[in-house]
């Protein structure tokens, strides 16, 4: 994709494109047969991915029952305003910048704009061209997303402070990050338990998730990871989807699809190369396991780099990747016991938590169905004015009170001052008086 856009950013070109043809998205999907048959059926409650999913919002319409946002990744600013949950700027980065929790002055100034600008662009780039697609298909000019939207009960947040920042959640934002993760379970598949199992070296795990397959790597990127691995002091499991590799290494095997969480829970695995999706960083956490990051395209770049913030591991990147630092990575990870020592603390910050957060998100889920759509969660913040949300109208009071009050002080200061400099006068008139009169009497 890089190579067909002339060196462009993968990101920015898809992005593009999504928001370009979002109507036409749209429309195919309220028309598609698979969905057109739920309309004839009434939800207890509908779920809704909080991002690029908007037009799932016709559902919420048409049926008029509660309805929860899940967000895939962290939670976006617009998702936070929804339910006025407090997402200050300078201590809060926004999701979509590559910042911490402790900013500088122009980091501070551009995520404040960011936080300002992105709820007003999905407004206009995404809400209002999705709204109008709706409003056809349902025959309704009325129907308004924008307000539909506001009556979402719920947000479960795919995230987890030991993995982000710590910030201030209202009680309808729950975070319910690597709920997906589990205890890793026997592998059923012989050829890789024997290749696990009789290892005595350490074990590495190179996957590109289920999107990016590895056999679409350029050659001489595959060249050099060949040669990489070959150098290995280790055993390698390469997730590889394509025809058997040539040549493949004797420390190398390959598999077209991976257990992945019994593979990383295995005592021998060491560190795991991977994109950088955020489901892979929760597992390779979860079972503690080092990274080296090799993100490719959407939040991966973002989620690798706070990976590395963290500790957790190494970054490479696609256009610099070459056999010397690909093996540099990998051994410094395995090798260097910092690393592991790091993903094992947040690991163990990732597991403690009061309840598993699965569990969570089922007891809230419940809990929206068993109080019509739990309203007594929803801050009162929520359908404030924003003059009101910020106190705007309160400053406004205390700037006229202090204003009156300055006044006063400045009338009643030169009240007195007249009344003295009055006084003042006088008895200096009445002492010259006397004076004078002492004189003509010698």
């Amino acid at each position: 994709m890089r190579e067909a856009s002339g060196g462009k950013n993968i990101n920015s070109e898809v992005m593009k494109k999504v928001i370009r043809n979002l109507p036409e998205y749209c429309d195919a999907f309220l028309r598609d047969p698979g969905v057109r048959s739920a309309w004839h059926t009434k939800p207890d409650v509908v779920i809704l991915p909080a991002f690029m999913n908007e037009c799932g919002l016709a559902l919420v319409h048409k049926f008029k029952v509660p309805f929860i946002y899940i967000t895939t990744s962290g939670l976006t600013p617009w998702t936070a305003d929804l339910l006025a949950n407090p997402e200050n700027p300078a201590y809060v980065p926004n999701q979509y910048l590559s910042y911490g929790a402790n900013m500088n002055l122009w980091e501070r100034t551009v995520n404040t704009l960011v936080r300002i600008i992105s709820p007003y662009l999905r407004s206009q780039l995404v809400m209002k061209r999705v709204e109008g697609v709706v409003q056809r298909f349902l025959g309704d000019p009325t129907v308004s997303l924008t307000e539909v939207e506001k009556n979402v009960s719920l947000v479960l947040v795919n995230s987890h402070y030991s993995l982000g920042h710590p910030r201030p959640l209202m009680p309808n934002v729950v975070e319910v990050g690597a709920m997906h993760c589990r205890p890793a379970r026997p592998l059923q598949d012989a050829q890789l338990r024997h290749f696990l199992d009789s290892s005595t070296v350490p074990v590495v795990v190179f996957s590109l998730g289920s999107t990016i397959r590895s056999q679409q790597l350029p050659l001489w990127l595959r060249q050099s990871v060949l040669a990489a691995f070959a150098r290995l002091p280790y055993r390698v499991l390469w997730k590889w989807e394509g025809a058997a590799i040539p040549d493949l290494p004797p420390n190398v095997i390959t598999s077209a699809w991976l257990p992945q969480q019994d593979v990383l829970g295995h005592e021998r695995v060491r560190a795991f190369v991977t994109h950088g999706g955020l489901l892979s960083l929760q597992e390779a956490v979860y079972h503690n396991v080092p990274i080296v990051g090799l993100p490719l395209m959407s939040d991966q770049h973002l989620n690798v780099r706070q990976a590395v913030t963290l500790g957790l591991g190494r970054q490479l990147t696609l256009e610099t990747l070459t056999e010397d630092n690909l093996y540099e990575a990998i051994t410094a990870v395995v090798e260097d016991d910092q690393y592991r020592g790091r993903v094992k603390q947040t690991s163990t910050l990732l597991r403690d938590q009061e309840t598993p957060p699965l569990q969570r998100a089922v007891y809230w889920t419940e809990h929206v169905l068993r109080h019509g759509g739990a309203p007594h969660l929803r801050s009162p913040a929520a359908n404030m004015p924003l003059h009101q949300y910020f106190l705007l109208d309160v400053a406004a009071v205390l700037a006229v009170a202090a204003a009156v009050l300055v006044l006063l002080l400045w009338w009643t200061t030169r009240a007195v001052t007249r009344a003295l400099t009055r006084a003042l006068r006088k008895a200096a008139t009445s002492l010259l008086t006397l004076v004078r009169s002492h004189v003509k009497l010698e």
